[in-house]
């Protein structure tokens, strides 16, 4: 037992010796290199070797169960899904790519060829550009990132299934509202009831029979002629709108139509959401027969042919008291269509006995015109549609002193003349007829630049929609510049991830460009978001690029 305490002792007094020593010669000035010299070091522990805890191959076989039950045909058949949708989804990827790089390709030989001070060829299209041409340009460069099918097609999930939780609220709304107000409203229940000469007559009017009572709101006839019944309402197509408008509020209001096939009447309701989980559903327009307010088509009854993505159901401001009092300073309320029922349109299309296609030769000959305007015009804005989109509307703004939104013929050419847009006189000619239907003299300058120079598809729109009331959270129509500076994140920008830029410089690209585009320093208004990605769209050909540009700076 002395034994081993002795031995233990005598081990910690060799083991702390060295460091002891190395303590005293350290105070006697020698460094700790040279101490190392000249005393070997302790014996070293030796490494871990991490490789041989890893799990072999055998081992990780025997984990795996080997009496697994297969998987189910619905397993199976989902799994089948979702490969060839990722399948399909890099497949779209790559065709792309190999478009654009197609086309850098083709592009990258007669620019190198163009000098600077050289007038000729293609410096018309390149050489004209201007710094903000330049730094608008710069957005493009979201289309490039590589599109990602998974994130995607959840968010897409999540859309579908705000959308029909959305539109099933607005139906169930519209049926209760009409089915309880049918009886109410008939003009049956105003009628006298026929009282023969032998009835009696109750002296209590609180016992009297209730066909003898004097009738109030809720104490009606249950059965007439006329009452709607949930069958007849059960015949209608469902449309999603928009009002086109510059007032951002109004234009980002959510519309949700229903055209009837048994009266060819129409109504019109307003879904608005409070946070995240209250809503409420109100009408917008009452449910009622409307006619066409302009074009050539002026006076003729809506009918199921005229409701697509893309039309245009016009009404007017002074038939309906209930609207809001940013509408009613306009003539014309202008709804359009962005998105349809269309297995329901095409179910009552087939019961219907009115032709398909109600187009008439002289708006097939409108459209054509009006087509040609715009690829000759858009050819001449590629590239540089933002700078002349936003200055037109600025410009076309100005013009406008009175406030009411119509210009004559001499200011439109004027402002083509400014914009160096070229059209022959007779394309304009033949387009002023077609927007001067009412032989006014003066046009909207609003649908003047919609006829002419065109606009995106309601696809494109709907996000840039989306965009906005993001930003504009309070819905107040205009975003402060500073809201918009928090908000843009240039983090995914190709340009930042190869290094070639920072996130600051596209940002201030960005906003110098958008800047230009708005009338006050300080704040974006809708039209003007608008007006911006509108110039954008021109040069874009895929949807899917576009809806990049939008969605990868804005996060949606």
């Amino acid at each position: 037992m002395d034994f081993e305490v002795k031995g233990i002792a005598a081990s910690l007094t060799n083991q702390t010796q060295p460091f002891s020593g190395r303590k005293k010669l350290l105070q006697q000035g020698q460094t700790p290199r040279s101490w190392a010299i000249q005393n070997p070091s302790l014996p070293v522990v030796p490494r871990l070797d991490l490789g041989s805890l890893v799990d072999s191959d055998e081992e990780e076989q025997d984990i795996i169960p080997e009496n697994l039950p297969e998987p189910t045909s619905k397993y199976k058949l989902k799994y089948q899904q979702y490969e060839t949708e990722m399948k399909e989804g890099y497949k779209q990827y790559s065709q792309r790519n190999a478009e654009k790089t197609k086309s850098k390709i083709t592009q990258q030989s007669p620019r190198k060829k163009i000098d600077d001070k050289c007038i000729q060829g293609e410096e018309s299209i390149v050489g004209a550009l201007t710094t903000l041409d330049k730094k608008a340009l710069l957005q493009h460069g979201y289309a490039d990132i590589r599109y990602n099918a998974q994130s995607s097609m959840k968010k897409s999930d999540a859309e579908m299934v705000a959308a029909q939780r959305k539109k099933q609220t607005v139906a169930e709304q519209v049926m209760i509202d009409h089915l309880s107000r049918a009886v109410i409203s008939d003009p049956e229940q105003n009628l006298p009831t026929e009282r023969p000469e032998s009835t009696p007559i109750f002296p209590d009017s609180k016992t009297a029979p209730l066909r003898f009572r004097k009738r109030t709101l809720h104490e009606t006839k249950i059965r007439t002629h006329s009452t709607l019944t949930e069958n007849m309402l059960s015949h209608k197509v469902q449309f999603d709108g928009r009002i086109i408008s510059r007032n951002g509020h109004d234009a980002c209001r959510e519309l949700v139509g229903f055209f009837f096939a048994h009266d060819q009447s129409l109504t019109i309701y307003e879904y608005r959401q409070f946070g995240k989980n209250r809503t409420s559903v109100l009408p917008f327009i009452q449910k009622n027969t409307y006619s066409h307010q302009c074009g050539r088509r002026k006076g003729t009854q809506y009918q199921l042919g005229d409701f697509y993505i893309g039309a245009n159901l016009t009404f007017l401001s002074s038939d309906h008291s209930s609207l809001p009092e940013s509408i009613k300073e306009n003539t014309l309320f202008i709804l359009r269509i962005t998105n349809i029922d269309q297995i329901a349109l095409d179910s009552l299309k087939t019961d219907s006995v009115e032709p398909e296609d109600n187009l008439t030769s002289q708006e097939a000959n409108d459209r054509l015109i009006l087509k040609a305007v715009q690829d000759a015009l858009k050819e001449q804005l590629h590239k540089r549609g933002v700078r002349i989109l936003t200055g037109l509307a600025k410009h076309l703004q100005q013009l406008d002193k009175e406030g009411t939104g119509l210009l004559d013929k001499a200011d439109f050419k004027q402002t083509l003349q400014v914009f160096r847009l070229e059209v022959s006189e007779n394309d304009f000619e033949s387009a002023w007829q077609i927007l001067n239907g009412n032989d006014s003299g003066k046009v909207d300058y609003g649908e003047f630049k919609r006829a002419v120079i065109g606009e995106m598809n309601e696809y494109r729109k709907l996000f840039v929609r989306k965009a906005f009331m993001k930003l504009d959270f309070n819905k107040t129509g205009s975003v402060p510049i500073t809201n918009i500076r928090k908000c843009y994140c240039a983090k995914k920008h190709p340009q930042v991830i190869s290094g070639h830029s920072t996130e600051e410089e596209i940002k201030l690209s960005f906003l110098e460009t958008l800047k230009d585009a708005c009338s006050k320093s300080d704040e974006v208004t809708y039209g003007e978001f608008e007006d911006y990605y509108e110039g954008l769209s021109i040069g874009i050909v895929h949807d899917e690029d576009f809806v990049n540009i939008v969605c990868t700076p804005w996060g949606i």
